[in-house]
């Protein structure tokens, strides 16, 4: 709800409360920021009085929720906008003015809630709420100046309404809504189906959140994770197949049909109970997670995923590309303008499988769809994704070129552009290239030890290549370039510093093996850095003039990323795409992988546009843990950067910091509501430069 009109008191109330922020630089505005810090400060309309409130985590079904307000402690009561739970929810409600009151209908019940009214109206019948606490409405100041109103109800009250549970979590402050607990009493294989699934048999439904773990990247093994939330186990029960252990229960599936390895299952939680069950994988598989209400049980499905579209320029070409869990099964068709690819047995896991318009006007591609469809052409494997390239103009099948990696589809617009060249990186140090012959040809290999420029030319007549430029920069390789002329193609790769190469041709291809002596041979070539870059997706986090949060801390990332690969360090990102990953995710991910440490990436932000400087933020107190590399980070940006020091800051409940098992870190880069520093932060130079300073930092706590 926005406020239209304001009384005279609440207005001073809010001009007071930007004096106030402008004095104390504490309280931020941006909704999805205020995690991050100790304290709010939020206007009560009742009275007008500003006051200063301890913001809280929100969960529903174990994602996180993210509002334009935040959840707040209010006399030890955990308060949270109404609207952030029905609009999760899809519960429709509705606001009356004249009489200040919220009204929704959910199982059969209706809900009638006043504002300052301790009762509540439930089917007629008047209820007193949790502790008489009131449904209130807060106001505070959006980043535009917007007047925003927000009406807080207590969180007990509405899961109690609608039949849910509610957790505190008061290590993290965080509110754990899910629904009722439940038992997992079982557990089997089912190879019958389609699609192979584990299916988990349970006293009722639950809610569900996954992720995916690619240990294979860093050394370690493919994982699919899934936590079952407000779920205990007790599957004493299940049948011989399943081993117990140390609380842990274990299928191992020795013949490693469908690609996996091992299935375990353990309580991972008690506050909510939790229940976790991971797949070991031998090699990469999608899934997607239902509920079978005919069998009471949850059901993991073995199913390809297509987990992004989007348009990219390689090998200066426009390529779009579709991102999948697992190698993909692939019919195409062309249809004049319309280039259809169909990803046979998968699943749609972006928008909920809904067709999606993406606008391009790029090249020969105008506009780009994708939906979930059933084909029984494809039968049984019917489940389809259908990605529709719209082109400015009909072509020829000369006029597109598709290959695929394992886990992306690449759709190349142009006269084919890269037959017969393929590039294969093999781990961080090493990597492969090769061009097949249509036939034996001589060559001589040139090498320029200046430009570190490795040569090869071709005839035409013996293999098709195609000009392109292919910036790679993968610390290997900096680029390749193919220029053709009447008789032939010379090949030129750019090789990294460090890199060096040997011939592995033969008598149908011509092909080199890369390897980055300094990467290979780095004194931390054993040390795993997990790299949080903050936000994402759904969560824009602080939102600039100009910019957004969640752009720059993944831009920051990928340079840290970039520099500590460069030193030999091993490195996973917890995303490397706009995309969102939960909280409590991010710290598992790390956990499970063993890393050396945890850094979170963030960019900051305040109500008054003056605010500037960097800060660490650490939970461990220890000099040999947290606080330490808080120290040495905090004084390496700030001799890089010059930037204002705000210093360390102790935030023992972050999410990220707390439930992390190694020395972990949150770097608050500057302030995007500066207009000075955000102008900075949307510099690559300004963000490189922070990458090397957090790089060095690591560096020096590990060599302590």
């Amino acid at each position: 709800m926005k406020s239209k009109r304001m009384t005279k008191s609440i207005r001073t109330a809010l001009i007071l409360l930007l004096c106030l922020a402008a004095v104390l630089q504490q309280t931020p505005v941006f909704a999805n920021k205020y995690a991050e810090y100790e304290s709010v400060a939020l206007v009560d309309t009742s009275n007008g009085t500003v006051g200063y409130y301890e913001p809280i985590n929100l969960m529903i079904g174990g994602e996180d929720i993210f509002s334009d307000a935040p959840g707040i402690i209010v006399n030890g009561r955990a308060l949270v906008p109404i609207s952030a739970i029905l609009t999760e929810l899809g519960i429709e409600y509705t606001w009356t003015q004249a009489t200040r009151e919220i009204s929704f209908s959910y199982g059969g019940k209706s809900v009638v809630m006043q504002i300052d009214n301790t009762y509540a109206t439930v089917d007629g019948v008047k209820t007193l709420l949790p502790d008489g606490v009131a449904p209130r409405v807060m106001n505070y100041l959006s980043v535009s100046g917007d007047e925003i109103a927000r009406t807080y109800v207590p969180v007990k009250f509405i899961s109690g309404v609608l039949n849910l549970s509610a957790t505190w979590i008061d290590s993290t402050r965080t509110v754990a809504v899910n629904k009722k607990e439940q038992t997992l009493t079982g557990a089997y294989l089912d190879y019958t189906k389609t699609y192979p699934e584990i299916r988990l048999k349970v006293t009722g439904e639950v809610d569900a959140t996954s992720f995916v773990i690619s240990g294979a990247d860093v050394g370690g093994q493919d994982k699919v994770v899934v936590d079952l939330q407000n779920t205990k186990v007790d599957i004493s029960g299940a049948d011989a197949y399943w081993t117990e252990s140390g609380g842990v229960w274990t299928y191992d599936i020795y013949d490693g049909i469908f690609g996996l390895d091992k299935v375990d299952i353990e309580q991972t939680g008690t506050m909510p109970y939790t229940t976790r069950v991971t797949l070991y994988q031998d090699e990469r598989r999608g899934h997607d997670i239902s509920y079978d209400a005919k069998t009471g049980e949850m059901v993991i499905r073995l199913i390809n995923t297509v987990n992004d579209v989007s348009v990219e320029k390689i090998y200066s070409t426009d390529a779009v590309v579709i991102e999948t869990s697992e190698n993909p099964m692939v019919q195409t068709t062309l249809d004049g303008d319309k280039f259809y690819i169909d990803v046979i047995g998968s699943y749609l896991h972006i928008g909920d499988g809904m067709k999606t318009y993406m606008t391009v006007n790029e090249g020969k591609i105008e506009s780009v769809t994708y939906e979930q469809k059933k084909d029984s052409y494809y039968a049984p494997f019917d489940d389809i994704t259908r990605i529709t390239i719209n082109l400015t103009e009909a072509v020829t099948y000369d006029d597109l070129y598709l290959e695929s990696d394992g886990t992306a589809i690449y759709v190349f617009v142009t006269p084919n552009p890269i037959n017969n060249f393929e590039y294969v990186k093999l781990d961080q140090s090493t990597a492969k290239m090769s061009v097949r012959l249509f036939e034996a040809a001589s060559y001589t290999p040139t090498y320029d030890a200046g430009s570190r420029t490795l040569s090869v030319t071709l005839p035409k007549s013996v293999t098709d290549l195609g000009d392109f430029v292919y910036d790679v920069d993968d610390n290997v390789i900096e680029s390749f370039t193919v220029e053709e002329t009447d008789r032939v193609y010379k090949l030129s790769a750019k090789l990294a510093e460090n890199t060096v190469y040997t011939e592995t041709g033969t008598a149908t291809s011509v092909a080199f093996k890369f390897t980055n002596t300094k990467i290979r041979d780095s004194e931390y070539s054993d040390r795993l850095i997990v790299i949080d870059a903050g936000h994402g997706g759904k969560d824009p986090g602080a939102i600039g003039t100009k910019a957004e949060e969640k752009d720059l801390t993944l831009k920051a990332a990928l340079y840290l990323e970039d520099v500590l690969v460069k030193q030999g360090f091993k490195v996973y990102m917890t995303r490397s795409t706009d995309d969102y990953v939960n909280l409590y995710d991010r710290a598992s991910i790390a956990n499970d992988l063993g890393a050396d440490l945890f850094v979170s990436v963030h960019i900051n932000a305040h109500t008054g546009a003056t605010a500037s400087g960097i800060e660490v933020l650490y939970a461990n107190e220890s000099m040999s843990s947290d606080k330490g590399l808080a120290t040495l980070m905090q004084d390496a940006l700030i001799d890089e950067l010059g930037a204002v020091d705000r210093g360390i800051s102790s935030r023992p409940r972050l999410v990220v910091l707390r439930e992390t098992t190694m020395p972990s870190v949150l770097a608050e880069l500057g302030f995007i509501s500066n207009p000075d520093e955000q102008a900075k932060l949307m510099t690559d130079s300004y963000l490189q430069r922070a990458a090397e300073a957090m790089a060095e930092s690591i560096m020096n706590f590990l060599d302590k």
